[in-house]
C-alpha cells in the first residue's frame, strides 16, 4: 500500500512593476555606442519581449557576433535583472520571485574586468551604477560593451559585494554571462517549514 501526500501550499502571485534599465546591441568592439535604450519600447506593457534583431536597433549588417543585453528592475522585489541573447533570440522582460519577507541590500565593494593578459580594469563604479539603490538581487552581465576591452580571448567580471555590510562570497562571470548576486536565504523566504 502506497501512502500519498498533498502539498496544500500555493504561492500568491505579487504583482510587479517591470521597468528597463539598460540595453545594448552589437559586438564587443562597439562598446558605449552600442547602448539602445532609447530604442526598446514594451508598448503593452510587461511581461516584455524584446527581439534581438539588427534592424530593430537601425542596424542592417548581419553578425553573428552581436549580442542584445537588457538589464531591468523589479518592484516591490527589488531586483535587478538581466538577459543575454544573441541573434535571432529574444530577451523576456519579466519579473520573478516573491517580495522578500526580509529584506537585504547589496553593496558593491569593488569590481574588476579582467582580459586574457591577466591584467584587471577596476570597473566598480560601472557595476554599482547597475546595482543602484541596494537592490536584494543583482544580475550584472560580463560583456565588453558594457566593460570594454574588445580584444579577443575570454575576459572575466569579478565582484566582491556585502549584504547588509556582512561579506559574502565573490562572484565571477565569463564574458557573455551573467554574474548573480544574490542576498536572500533561506529563511528568508515564505515557504512553510
Amino acid at each position: 500500500m502506497a501512502a500519498v501526500a498533498a502539498c496544500s501550499y500555493t504561492i500568491k502571485p505579487v504583482q510587479s512593476t517591470a521597468q528597463l534599465k539598460k540595453a545594448y546591441w552589437g559586438v564587443p568592439q562597439a562598446g558605449g555606442s552600442a547602448d539602445v535604450t532609447a530604442m526598446v519600447s514594451c508598448p503593452g506593457g510587461y511581461p516584455c519581449d524584446v527581439p534581438a534583431n539588427g534592424s530593430a536597433f537601425g542596424d542592417t549588417r548581419t553578425d553573428l557576433n552581436k549580442r542584445l543585453t537588457v538589464i531591468w528592475t523589479c518592484q516591490p522585489q527589488n531586483f535587478v535583472l538581466a538577459e543575454i541573447a544573441p541573434p535571432t533570440f529574444k530577451v523576456h522582460m519579466a519579473c520573478v520571485g516573491e517580495q522578500p519577507t526580509v529584506p537585504r541590500r547589496i553593496d558593491i565593494v569593488d569590481a574588476s574586468w579582467t582580459g586574457p593578459d591577466g591584467r584587471p580594469i577596476d570597473v566598480t563604479q560601472i557595476v554599482r551604477d547597475i546595482c543602484s539603490e541596494g537592490p536584494m538581487r543583482c544580475q550584472v552581465p560580463a560583456v565588453a560593451n558594457i566593460f570594454g576591452a574588445a580584444d579577443r580571448g575570454t575576459k572575466t567580471l569579478r565582484i566582491r559585494y556585502t549584504c547588509n555590510g556582512e561579506r559574502t562570497a565573490s562572484r565571477q562571470a565569463t564574458e557573455n554571462s551573467i554574474a548573480d548576486l544574490r542576498c536572500e536565504r533561506i529563511s528568508d523566504l515564505s515557504y512553510p517549514t
